[in-house]
């Protein structure tokens, strides 16, 4: 038997790594589908997005002490399955049919620090007549709000107001980044000038967006029983969703598609390949599937 120190190192070391133990994958995944087993319908809109919420853990680090490649899939797993089993509540029991992935793609642009808590934002970004592309977010808190930029004259740019010289290491900027703020979101809540002027007045200022660390783009695709292929629209209105209004899902649809162009081909095999001497070719004859 093992002394009740090596028993203590070890309960310390699983406790370390509780999030990659055998079977912990599968428990977290099945989760899901038990705690929305009661929906009947969407508890979420098809064009809302669902944030997932995790935590850095021991597990999770690499050899630069912060967010792991594996664990960026990993969670991502999880968010996925979330947003659809609140999207097509029943789809596996109920409905037969499988969200399968494709294809990944993503990229980094900050890390994740070691134990700090971020989260996942995952939305239906985009739709055509087979794939479904996702869009996923990894954000965290900003601890300190963004530096507010002062525009300066040329002869003063290098004097602070007592006439002394300003030093290189005085001054500390932090570049404001697009990337922060979502396309969509910003699309959707456009607000007019005096509406920002009003809101501003009455609430203070607006709320800082949270640092984008990594953001990622999954295609995937609804699969019936036989092996064939469901429509995504299709797909939305059978389990329950509907437009705001007439052209809303079209106006969503073509607007993420413009600003993933390019990137939809990437490892797509029924693009049509061209030939040197002849016209484009199918590679793989598509095939369609009613719900």
């Amino acid at each position: 038997m093992p002394s009740d120190r090596t028993m203590v190192i070890l309960a310390l070391i699983a406790l370390m790594h509780i999030k990659s133990l055998p079977g912990v994958y599968t428990m977290r995944s099945l989760s899901y589908f038990i705690k929305n087993r009661h929906l009947t319908e969407p508890s979420l809109g098809l064009l809302e997005p669902c944030r997932y919420h995790s935590r850095v853990w021991f597990d999770d680090l690499d050899l630069n002490v912060h967010l792991n490649n594996s664990s960026y899939n990993k969670m991502m797993d999880y968010a996925r399955i979330e947003l659809c089993t609140r999207l097509f509540p029943g789809w596996q029991s109920r409905h037969k049919f499988d969200m399968l992935l494709a294809q990944t793609v993503l990229f980094f642009k900050a890390e994740v620090p070691r134990f700090s808590n971020y989260t996942i934002t995952t939305r239906i970004f985009a739709w055509d007549d087979k794939w479904i592309w996702l869009q996923s977010r990894f954000s965290v808190k900003r601890k300190t709000p963004r530096k507010a930029r002062k525009a300066i004259e040329p002869e003063q740019a290098n004097q602070t107001q007592n006439g002394e010289l300003i030093r290189d290491e005085d001054v500390v900027v932090e570049e404001e980044d697009e990337d922060d703020i979502d396309p969509i979101e910003a699309k959707a809540n456009k607000h007019s000038a005096a509406a920002i002027t009003h809101d501003s007045f009455l609430n203070g200022p607006p709320e800082m967006p949270d640092k984008l660390c990594a953001i990622a783009y999954a295609r995937m695709v609804a699969k019936h029983p036989k092996g064939k292929t469901i429509v995504p629209e299709a797909l939305f209105r059978k389990m329950g969703h509907v437009e705001a209004y007439p052209g809303q899902w079209e106006e969503y649809r073509t607007f993420g598609l413009s600003l993933i162009e390019g990137m939809m081909k990437i490892g797509d095999p029924t693009v049509d390949a061209r030939t040197p001497t002849g016209p484009p070719r199918r590679l793989v004859n598509q095939t369609r599937a009613k719900i």
